[in-house]
């Protein structure tokens, strides 16, 4: 049996443990690997709880967290909102029961915050009653939106307990616990048609910045940055001059100059959709500033409208999620704005959610992997109807092999990586030296590759151990001289070695290249040269980071491959990635490559037909690939049910750019 290459990106798996009943209006909140879900309704019982669960995000295990008698818990709810902040849960709002009523059905609608300590399991108490009105403080609401960002509580939209739309934007501060501000904001948003999302970090460009700011010509000259003199005669060959370095984005937490956005997403009108994005962005007080981004959106094609969407921010990406319901189609689907270029594209999950009912998405972002959460067995159009979760199953998309993912953080500032690369160029404080295959000797220090280089240090220790075992089975000597006392003695914690048995040079089996890009990693702790940034010469440092364990050195060059990734570089970049076994660069690597061989004319076809014809050459599922170009592939953002109709085979194998 044939599978789409996209079934290669997702997968499904049963959960365990204390699973959740069916609810409806919980929430959901990722922790590092955990994920919370408070709140909710009892879909048997249509009742509310106030349960809290945490699910691992690595084994797929449930447990309901006990609560202390002695905690205040907050009062059963739905469509409430929970975030994170410094290692809390933050609930606001929803929709409850009206206490001391004689009426259990009767409801009310809350505007309390409430706050869950990760660290300790209780709940916080809720704050005292303010003697005063506040003329900040929001009113009650459900099925609003929130985010956190700049130590403040985003409240936006949402309804009050007459489905009246409350269109006004409230923050509060996290730190003192008070409502700081209230805006209008002449928009309907809310959990059936909107979602607002930000991340706890930033993706900066360096480039950019450099530019902007202070230029690393402060630095001196390349080539004379060690010299009393910042003056040089000429740049020698083995020198890299700075407007040839390139620094690649990086993940940075937020600052007040580089704050993390929210990012507020709405779709309606499903007959016709209508989709808005607008930008949040905190000042350094309490206020904002409010960009609307709708019109920039562009695409070969958009989003259809789902409902009920769920997003994320994951690196330079804007994820959304819903549900997607036609008369003749219905499924969960998943969509991607490239926040850079501003252009929307569908992922693909393939056959894990083409059956069953998945509602409930989220980010697991320390693994570039979105959960879809639901039932393989249900069905998608009854439980919408009920606005039923289930979280009996779990399907895991790996986001990376679509190209999507968090940059590595820097090791060192843009400039102390100019700094160190000059070290290494200029020789400063070199008393060791590698030498390549080639014979080729590079100076370097061996503090430096002990400090960073972990089989190293090991590696030398283990020859001292031996040696030091060697000299001590040989006779005495009366020639035998003590090492002279030193200065400074014992401070590093470790006795003085012997400098007669000291190791000065290290062969490493691997051309020049290779071994000078190699120090200058361990120098700088980044890619910044052309030489680093060569296909062949990053396809070795990935084979050098897997066997020696330098788990900084693969994030930073599975970077520069995901970024450097086209139709000539495919080939080696999925050969390097298989070998290494990093499966999410190797299946996005393969997709480039089948892309391109599909839509390459053979040669044949070339001789036989010199118009624009398709070529003959087989599909990602083996279907022959014959006729009319609109018919081989199913256009993004179709349902699978017209491409089945199109095709006649119910073959499909859409692809991603």
């Amino acid at each position: 049996m044939l599978h789409s290459i996209y079934d290669l990106t997702t997968f499904c798996r049963k959960t365990t443990g204390d699973v959740p009943a069916k609810l409806v209006g919980a929430s959901t909140t990722v922790v590092g690997s955990k994920m919370y879900l408070f709140g909710g309704r009892l879909v048997t019982e249509r009742r509310m709880v106030s349960d809290l669960y945490v699910f691992d995000l690595e084994t797929f295990v449930w447990e309901r967290i006990p609560t202390f008698p002695e905690d205040d818990v907050p009062r059963a709810r739905y469509f409430h909102s929970a975030d994170t902040w410094n290692n809390h849960l933050v609930v606001f709002g929803g929709m409850s029961n009206q206490p001391d009523s004689i009426n259990p059905d009767e409801l009310c609608v809350l505007n309390d915050v409430r706050f869950y300590n990760f660290a300790t399991g209780h709940w916080l108490p809720p704050p005292p009653p303010s003697p005063e009105p506040d003329p900040f403080l929001p009113r009650a609401r459900y099925a609003h939106l929130s985010s956190v960002t700049a130590d403040r509580l985003f409240v936006i939209g949402g309804q009050d307990f007459f489905n009246t739309w409350l269109d006004d934007v409230c923050v509060f501060d996290l730190v003192t616990k008070t409502w700081v501000q209230r805006r209008d904001y002449p928009r309907h948003c809310g959990t059936y048609r909107s979602v607002a999302v930000c991340s706890n970090t930033t993706v900066r460009s360096p480039q950019e910045e450099m530019q902007a700011s202070i230029s690393s010509s402060t630095l001196g000259p390349a080539g004379s940055r060690f010299r009393a003199s910042k003056t040089t005669s000429g740049s020698p060959d083995n020198v890299t001059p700075s407007e040839n370095l390139t620094h690649l984005p990086y993940s940075s937490s937020p600052t007040e100059d580089h704050p993390s956005d929210i990012y507020l997403y709405s779709n309606y009108n499903f007959t016709d959709v209508k989709r808005e994005l607008e930008v949040f962005s905190p000042l350094p007080d309490s206020d904002f500033t409010i960009q609307d981004r709708s019109s920039a959106m562009t695409g070969t094609t958009c989003p259809p409208g789902l409902r009920f969407p769920t997003g994320a921010i994951l690196g330079t990406h804007l994820i959304i999620a819903g549900t997607y319901l036609a008369h003749s189609y219905q499924s969960f689907s998943i969509w991607v704005l490239d926040l850079t270029a501003m252009t929307w594209s569908r992922i693909d999950p393939g056959k894990a959610i083409e059956t069953g009912s998945w509602f409930r998405g989220c980010l697991w972002a320390d693994a570039n992997k979105f959960l879809i959460f639901g039932n393989r067995h249900g069905n998608l159009v009854d439980d919408y109807n009920r606005r039923l979760l289930s979280w009996d199953h779990v399907a895991v998309v790996d986001l990376e092999a679509f190209g999507i993912y968090q940059p590595p953080p820097l090791e060192l500032d843009v400039r102390m990586q100019e700094l160190g690369l000059a070290a290494l160029e200029e020789r400063v404080l070199t008393d060791f030296e590698v030498i390549c295959d080639d014979g080729q000797k590079i100076p370097c220090s061996r503090k430096i590759l002990e400090e960073r280089w972990p089989w190293f240090k090991e590696q030398r220790k283990q020859l001292l151990k031996k040696t030091k075992v060697t000299l001590e089975s040989l006779p005495d000597s009366a020639m035998h001289i003590p090492l002279p006392e030193l200065a400074g003695d014992g401070l590093s914690g470790e006795p003085r070695v012997d400098p007669r048995l000291t190791p000065r040079a290290f062969h490493l089996s691997e051309p020049y290249p290779v071994t000078l890009a190699l120090l200058q990693y361990f120098y700088s702790l980044a890619l910044i040269t052309p030489l680093q940034h060569t296909p062949a010469v990053l396809s070795q440092l990935l084979i050098l980071a897997t066997n020696y364990r330098l788990a900084h050195l693969e994030s930073l060059v599975k970077h520069a491959m995901h970024r450097a990734l086209s139709n000539s570089t495919s080939v080696g970049v999925y050969e390097v990635a298989t070998l290494c076994s990093c499966r999410s660069l190797q299946i996005r690597a393969l997709k480039t490559v089948m892309s391109y061989t599909q839509k390459r004319p053979s040669r044949k076809a070339e001789k036989e037909n010199a118009s624009n014809s398709r070529p003959s050459d087989s599909g990602i599922d083996g279907t022959n690939g014959g006729g009319s170009s609109k018919y081989l592939s199913r256009p993004r953002g179709t349902s699978d049910a017209k491409w089945r109709t199109m095709a006649d085979g119910g073959t499909s194998s859409s692809g991603y750019t």
